[in-house]
């Protein structure tokens, strides 16, 4: 275990939760703290800031929730790994109150746009030859899923995340899924479109040939053009369910 070294700052009465919770972060940041180290025992932590139980619990579950702690019963709270999906959970209720209108659809269609023509690009330049390899099985698996459009959403997952996945950065693979995740009815939508799997896999086939080709423009643009045929095909749809509401 590793105890504190500097005193705590005085604490004021109000919120004393807070205050305790943004002082262990304050150290977590500083270095103080590192991956794996024990905090204090809960009766250490409420002398060291002069409080009662509740606030100290209160402190180390919101910091667990944050990410910060691993907090299980009968241990001393732990300091964890970042995990950059955790990092996004904490937005994802926000995020699916904005995706609910179209205006937010719109906004999280862009940032997908933005993200994935980035990723496409880099894949092109830093894709090794194994997970092309990879990528031209996860390719093929969609093509010949055309006939289960279950199984064809699925594999067209598998084929994307296979490409945020050649850029070895966890934090854009989380942004990519957690983006995708909240995309879900568009796509769903989309796909629903008589032509949408015959012009998804053209997509995919010329987006795949760009990045083997090691072409970063080519691969930027073909996932443009592919993401932009999604959008247009499921603002298309959609308005025409309204106009049948009507």
């Amino acid at each position: 275990m590793i105890a504190f070294a500097k005193p705590a700052a005085a604490l004021r009465r109000d919120r004393l939760s807070d205050q305790i919770a943004r002082d262990i972060e304050e150290r977590i940041v500083a270095g103080e703290l590192s991956i794996g180290d024990s905090l204090p025992s809960e009766r250490d932590l409420m002398a060291h800031y002069g409080v009662g139980r509740p606030a100290v619990r209160e402190a180390l579950l919101w910091l667990n929730k944050k990410g910060l702690l691993a907090v299980s019963n009968g241990d001393r709270a732990r300091v964890s790994e970042p995990d950059p999906k955790e990092l996004l959970n904490l937005l994802s209720g926000a995020a699916k109150m904005l995706v609910a209108r179209p205006q937010g659809i719109r906004l999280f269609q862009q940032t997908r746009r933005f993200v994935e023509a980035a990723i496409a690009r880099e894949a092109a330049m830093c894709a090794t030859d194994q997970q092309i390899a990879r990528l031209e099985k996860l390719l093929v698996a969609n093509e010949e899923a055309r006939s289960d459009l279950q199984a064809f959403a699925r594999s067209d997952d598998d084929f994307h995340y296979g490409i945020a996945a050649t850029v070895r950065n966890p934090l854009v693979s989380a942004l990519y899924q957690a983006v995708l995740e909240l995309l879900e009815e568009q796509r769903r939508i989309s796909l629903s479109h008589p032509q949408a799997l015959t012009k998804a896999m053209a997509s995919h086939r010329k987006l795949f040939e760009a990045i083997r080709d090691r072409d970063p423009d080519r691969a930027e643009a073909e996932m443009r053009a592919h993401l932009d045929t999604v959008e247009q095909t499921y603002w298309d749809i959609r308005k025409t369910e309204l106009k049948d509401e009507k």
